[in-house]
């Protein structure tokens, strides 16, 4: 089928990758928010707008409870709105859900910028949660289900590579910004997040809405007119019908031997399998320590004895970017598995070198340059494996029926690790309580290893794979160590979509007509 036309490809993903550009802004905000919101931790203007006043020291900072705060209510917020996403993914598709979550994100900024108490700053963060909860699992959803399989990897990985390369953007900023010596030291980089979702609020009409979404709502006819759209018009109709066929017969299928869309079948069955594998996907990226170094990372080399935090981050973050510009490489020729088992290899060494090296000469200039190293080829690794895969494989793992549900549950139980490391980690660093500092790195050190034992054991390879095809193999309990080299046949415990599908499609684009038991 790939060698009808060489050329198709190219012109056809053209279009593809314009509709898959419009919810990419949602996770570039999502990234400059990261590398702000971080920045401005170490921002003196931000302290001293929002912090509390400390006699020892005659100024005003955020305490611990406040950075606390700060961060964990914005992921309290997006572990909620990740489960009310599946519910609205489910039933009035993607688009609705990341029109709703660029205007969250519109209102919640329109609050931060306002803001001129703490408290006001946590409302506006609650709402960008939300926003944030919605957005993760609309975009990777969007992005798996409007692929062809030779790209849905590399248009996947886009979620992590825009988001390391936002934060970049978004450190560049604050360093900007923080020479100002007032309030707009951090109001005006807060400005500059309102152009992502006002970008996608302009053109989301202009995109189609998931063939898959229309296939699982039996409006068939929909699904074929969306799949043209995203395919572009030199790619042949009978290749549009037969992806068609593939996608409702497998449904179909699906609701023979599996049931309905309900939350409970997520734990059902073969569902249940495939939903365990999303969330440890998205835990693994929690485990590796991502989110105390991007979240912390200024605020940490500042405790450090770093002499410029703010220059330091914005390299690191430049590290990030050049990892996920590998991944696209590596994720075309290597497959998921190996990247994400040799990542969690080169950052458990990170965690444990730095942490060591803190440990065994404290506070010299040597050991701060050595965080830095290890920092630097974390955020190298983590944005070539964990970063930009976990969320590939989010968008792969989970049935067509259970997509939007299976991702809520992953995003929200991901995010629910990360508000405890967030909320926990000012307590760890605070001089006023534990100080660990670069103790930190045993402790994601140890978490490393057991992302690397379910990513050898346990991570099956979907590269290469349709997701009917990745249907299939759960539905026949394939082991994870049999994916790369399982033969499909379109049959599923004795049952196969038969022959007589191949026009449904085209000549009656309601139900499907026919389903064969295998013999």
């Amino acid at each position: 089928m790939d060698e009808l036309n060489p050329n198709r490809y190219k012109r056809s993903n053209a279009r593809l990758i314009r509709y898959c550009l419009v919810p990419s802004t949602l996770a570039v905000i999502y990234g400059m928010g990261i590398a702000q919101t971080g920045g401005f931790l170490a921002m003196s203007e931000y302290n001293q707008d929002f912090g509390e006043y400390n006699s020892a020291t005659g100024s005003k900072a955020l305490t611990a409870p406040q950075i606390s705060g700060l961060t964990g209510t914005t992921l309290g917020a997006a572990c909620v709105s990740a489960i009310f996403a599946g519910t609205v993914g489910t039933r009035y598709g993607r688009k609705i859900g990341l029109t709703l979550a660029a205007l969250l994100y519109v209102i919640g900024l329109i609050l931060n910028c306002a803001a001129t108490s703490y408290a006001f700053v946590i409302v506006g963060k609650v709402i960008l949660g939300l926003a944030v909860g919605l957005a993760a699992n609309f975009v990777i959803a969007y992005w798996a289900e409007t692929s062809p399989v030779k790209m849905r990897g590399l248009i996947t990985l886009l979620y992590g590579a825009i988001t390391n390369l936002a934060q970049f953007v978004g450190a560049c900023i604050v360093k900007g910004t923080s020479e100002l010596t007032t309030s707009w030291a951090w109001r005006a980089s807060l400005m500059t997040e309102f152009i992502p979702p006002l970008i996608l609020l302009t053109f989301i009409y202009w995109i189609p809405e998931t063939p898959r979404w229309y296939a699982s709502h039996g409006k068939n006819a929909q699904a074929r007119e969306a799949m043209c759209h995203v395919r572009g018009p030199t790619w042949p109709e009978e290749e549009i019908d037969a992806e068609i066929d593939d996608i409702v017969g497998m449904l179909e299928i699906e609701r023979q031997l599996e049931g309905s869309s309900s939350w409970i079948h997520c734990f059902q069955g073969t569902d249940l399998r495939r939903t365990l594998l999303a969330i440890f996907a998205l835990l693994g990226q929690e485990f590796s320590g991502v989110a105390f170094i991007a979240g912390y990372g200024t605020l940490f080399f500042s405790l450090s004895g770093v002499t410029d935090p703010f220059t330091t981050n914005v390299i690191s973050s430049m590290c990030g970017i050049a990892g996920s510009l590998t991944s696209f490489v590596l994720v075309k020729y290597v497959g998921r598995r190996k990247i994400l088992v040799g990542g969690t290899v080169v950052q458990t060494f990170c965690m444990f070198a730095f942490a060591i090296i803190g440990v065994a000469t404290p506070g010299t200039h040597a050991a701060a340059k050595s965080l830095v190293a290890f920092v630097c080829i974390f955020n190298f690794s983590y944005g070539a494996s964990w970063g930009p895969v976990a969320f590939v494989l989010i968008g792969e793992l989970p049935s067509t029926k259970l997509r939007s549900k299976t991702l809520a549950l992953a995003t929200s139980v991901g995010w629910s690790f990360n508000v405890l490391i967030s909320v926990g980690m000012p307590y760890l660093l605070s001089d006023a309580y534990v100080m660990l500092g670069t103790k930190v790195g045993f402790i994601f050190g140890a978490t490393e290893l057991l992302a690397f034992v379910f990513a050898f054991f346990f991570l099956p390879e979907t590269k290469d794979r349709t997701l009917e095809e990745i249907d299939e193999m759960f539905m026949n309990k394939v082991p994870a160590w049999e994916f790369k080299n399982y033969v499909t046949t379109k049959t599923v415990q004795g049952i196969s979509v038969g022959s007589e599908m191949v026009n449904v499609i085209g000549e009656d684009k309601g139900a499907i007509s026919h389903v064969d038991r295998a013999a």
